[in-house]
């Protein structure tokens, strides 16, 4: 979180530039500098932040963020409370700390703490005007340019370490507590904003379509995202064809998880053709309609300009993918409903309102999360496998493939595969 300071914040700045001028003139500083011996090996995260503890008075405070972009030293309401500080010693500043995607932030007021950087005797303390601001962020403090010119303090992300001269022309190096980083990241990851991101696939023929664009599922639920950072593992030299491993992984688990993968590169599907579905014979999707229950055929429904593009390049999809076909005559007949995706896009769903009300729900026990969880203690490692996709593996039984008919502007179709949407297609799958 890189942040901007408050009018009243830059006037100061501007105040003491001269004399930080005078200071760097006068005052003849060792030489810093950073060479390989600096980098720490068991680091595998070579972009992680640099975040340190301090110490503030008598406290030891962690997850300590050092941001040379940001121009204030930031400590967080929450942090300052924990440190048992009173708001009486808030000093009135106003004004609103901004960050660099324009969102402004209140500031309570500012407080000045006495703060030490490094432990004795290799330590530098300094008195710092921390401004206050109640929001929320992994990190307790972040602390800016303010505070690292006062220091002299020099900070190298590569190296993942910050360096500051003493008076006896000593220069302290403090490396960055990578698990402390990883922390917070991860914090942070728990609590940003969910957004869908648009996936664009380069170099498939234009009658092959990605999977996320046949599978409505995508729409309707939350997909977890990684608490970590991922990297990718490529099949086959492939730009187009691609995994995600966790970055946290140590060296020999990565090289033996990737090779496990690239070796077994064919049973992954890429597109709706490399997909050639689950046997008939040994499962197929049934509709057990009550017999008693008139089919409905519902009247066609008009569509705008914009919706009705939308299905025919939608229905267009599930025929080139081999997902539906044409059918003449039918008993059921169900409308197409066109839903905006979070990206701009139609998603076509077929209304099978009527045909649910036929089908008796089959109570088939889903998994339960508490037994899942149970299942996966004791082990060391856990893999997670999103059967993508997975409803569309499944055929519909010949005999009920014509109960899911929908009319579109090109014709009449029904699915040869399962689709979404159906009552018991969840216990089914």
């Amino acid at each position: 979180m890189s942040l901007n300071n408050t009018e009243e914040e830059k006037s100061h700045l501007q105040a003491n530039t001269k004399d930080r001028e005078d200071v760097t003139i006068t005052n003849a500083q060792p030489e810093v500098t950073f060479t390989h011996a600096d980098f720490n090996s068991n680091l595998q995260n070579l972009d992680d932040p640099v975040v340190v503890t301090l110490q503030l008075g008598d406290l030891l405070v962690k997850k300590v963020l050092l941001d040379p972009g940001s121009s204030a030293d930031v400590l967080f309401y929450s942090t300052f409370q924990k440190m048992k500080l009173s708001d009486n010693m808030l000093q009135s500043t106003g004004g609103d700390l901004v960050g660099f995607s324009g969102e402004r932030v209140p500031v309570l007021g500012s407080v000045w703490l006495q703060t030490t950087l490094g432990e004795q005797p290799l330590s530098k303390t300094n008195d710092i005007q921390y401004l206050v601001v109640d929001c929320f962020n992994p990190y307790n403090i972040i602390l800016g340019r303010p505070f690292l010119n006062k220091f002299g303090a020099i900070v190298s992300t590569v190296h993942l370490c910050v360096k500051f001269p003493l008076q006896d022309h000593q220069v302290v190096t403090i490396h960055g507590d990578h698990k402390e980083a990883r922390q917070c990241y991860n914090i942070s990851m728990k609590f940003q904003n969910r957004s869908t991101k648009q996936v664009n696939n380069v170099g498939l023929n234009q009658n092959e379509h990605t999977l996320a664009e046949l599978d409505p599922r995508a729409d309707f639920l939350d997909r977890p995202k990684p608490s970590d950072d991922l990297q990718k593992v490529y099949f086959n030299n492939d730009a187009n064809k691609f995994t995600y491993v966790g970055n946290s992984l140590n060296a020999s688990e990565l090289q033996a998880i990737t090779t496990f993968l690239q070796e077994h590169a064919d049973l992954f599907a890429w597109t709706p053709s490399d997909m050639p579905g689950i046997d008939p014979y040994i499962i197929s999707h049934r509709l057990a309609t009550n017999s008693s229950i008139r089919p409905v055929q519902q009247k066609k429904r008009k569509l705008g300009e914009e919706k009705k593009r939308a299905s025919l390049e939608e229905t267009q999809k599930l025929i080139n993918a081999e997902f539906i076909k044409e059918i003449r005559f039918t008993t059921w007949l169900a409308n197409v409903v066109m839903v905006r995706k979070q990206n701009g896009k139609w998603r076509m769903c077929v209304d099978f309102t009527d045909l649910n009300k036929a089908c008796p729900k089959d109570s088939y026990p889903l998994p339960s999360i508490d037994s899942l969880v149970d299942n996966a203690s004791g082990y060391a490692t856990l893999s997670f496998m999103d059967a993508y996709s997975g409803y569309n593996q499944i055929m519909m039984h010949s005999s009920d493939q014509n109960k899911t008919a929908f009319i579109t502007d090109l014709g009449n179709y029904c699915y040869k595969v399962m689709p979404f949407g159906l009552k018991n297609a969840g216990a089914t799958y």
